[in-house]
């Protein structure tokens, strides 16, 4: 509405007064000037009512205006001495809106708003791993939330990823590092800093006998190993089927973790684009074992499949879980290793390379062009049917206990 026809009251405010204020039909607000202090007025429209302090920086200059926030939430006393304060910056020959400006432009500098302004981006790119991004960051920069993001120096940021690394937390300064990173290029694009105090940063080299320790780690399980873990992995509790999913799919660890049932099929496990570390969908065949496992979770729409059976939101904690199952089974193996060992798998069982990769999520754009939809599916399911039965075998072999067995193939699993 023009400010010239805006009813104009002047008098001096109380709460009983501003109740008592009454909109003219035909206009949606009027201007309650206060006479206790000059420049401070109330909006008073029909559903709201908020404070603003009118001000000329010179003499027969335009005039400007700052908003101070809404009635009663912001009082009269807080009001007035919220004006008060302007009007002194005035008398010193500053410009309040200025230094408004100037505050609003440190305040989206800080930290903690550059990773909501940082997450924000993510989101608008339908970046696949926001959530986890985002977690790593707050959780690994918590202590330097409040500070300026041009202020952050490559020594205390690289001082803060190695404390992880020493922590024995190797993965987790990695992912800190990386995102940490990524976050400056940013950072630095929109302004925000001047250059990325962790351009060209990297881990350090590592050691022949840390190359020999890491190819001891990741690598595939033996058949006694296999069996042992299946059969550790107590199908009554969510972490025992979870991770006899893990084995049956070669998924990663946070793509089955954040399984929820909309992406559970009749006949296979559709995972979006958002849940893929390469950013496109992965469908996963659905045989008989996996479906007895499905069944065996609770079904509730507002929650993951293998929910957390303490918070009932995505499982956590993967360090102890795993530790568990490890003592349990006798068997040091990492989530990662399932993959290796379904991978290495379907090579033994006569699977061609390319259906192999499929199984995994490896969705190259030479394989999407080299088959078709159809050819492509029926080739997978029938590789997963054999690794089914590859695992049936090896657990076999060993002598479980019966109420730690879900039968692989069969009607008698199907209905499980």
């Amino acid at each position: 509405m023009d400010a010239a026809k805006t009813p104009k009251l002047k008098l001096k405010l109380t709460d009983a007064a501003i109740r008592a204020i009454v909109v003219p039909d035909g206009r949606s607000e009027v201007l309650a000037w206060d006479a206790a202090m000059p420049g401070l007025a109330l909006r008073v429209g029909r559903q709201r009512r908020s404070w603003t302090y009118v001000f000329r920086v010179k003499k027969g200059g335009a005039p400007q205006k700052l908003g101070l926030g809404a009635w009663p939430a912001v009082s009269i006393a807080s009001a007035r001495q919220a004006a008060q304060l302007e009007a002194g910056r005035l008398a010193r020959g500053e410009d309040p809106a200025a230094a408004r400006r100037e505050a609003r432009s440190d305040s989206e500098a800080v930290l903690a708003t550059v990773l909501d302004d940082y997450e924000a981006s993510l989101k608008r790119r339908r970046y696949a791993s926001v959530s986890l991004a985002m977690s790593v960051l707050r959780r690994g920069l918590a202590k330097l939330l409040k500070r300026d993001v041009a202020s952050l120096t490559r020594k205390e940021l690289v001082s803060t990823i190695d404390r992880l690394s020493a922590a024995g937390k190797p993965g987790a300064a990695a992912e800190l590092r990386k995102h940490t990173r990524t976050l400056l290029d940013w950072a630095t694009n929109k302004g925000l800093t001047q250059h990325n105090v962790l351009a060209g940063y990297r881990r350090e080299r590592t050691t022949r006998a840390e190359r020999i320790q890491a190819a001891e780690r990741g690598r595939a399980l033996t058949r006694h190993e296999l069996a042992a873990l299946w059969h550790a992995a107590d199908p009554a509790t969510v972490l025992g089927r979870y991770v006899r999913a893990l084995i049956l799919t070669g998924a990663r660890r946070t793509e089955m973790a954040r399984l929820d049932w909309s992406m559970v099929g009749g006949d296979r496990l559709t995972l979006p684009p958002t849940h893929t570390k390469q950013g496109r969908p992965h469908e996963i065949p659905i045989g008989p074992a996996l479906r007895a496992i499905l069944d065996a979770c609770q079904l509730r729409k507002d929650r993951p499949v293998f929910a957390s059976p303490i918070t009932g939101g995505e499982m956590k904690g993967w360090s102890q879980h795993f530790a568990k199952l490890r003592t349990a089974s006798g068997v040091l193996f990492t989530p990662h290793d399932l993959r290796r060992t379904m991978r290495t798998g379907l090579t033994d069982l006569g699977v061609d390379f390319d259906t192999a990769e499929l199984m995994l999520g490896h969705q190259r754009d030479d394989l999407v062009r080299r088959y078709d939809k159809a050819e492509r599916w029926a080739a997978r399911v029938e590789a997963a049917e054999q690794w089914a039965a590859y695992v049936e075998r090896v657990a076999g072999e060993a002598t479980p206990s019966p109420e730690n067995v879900i039968r692989l193939n069969t009607r008698k699993a199907r209905a499980a």
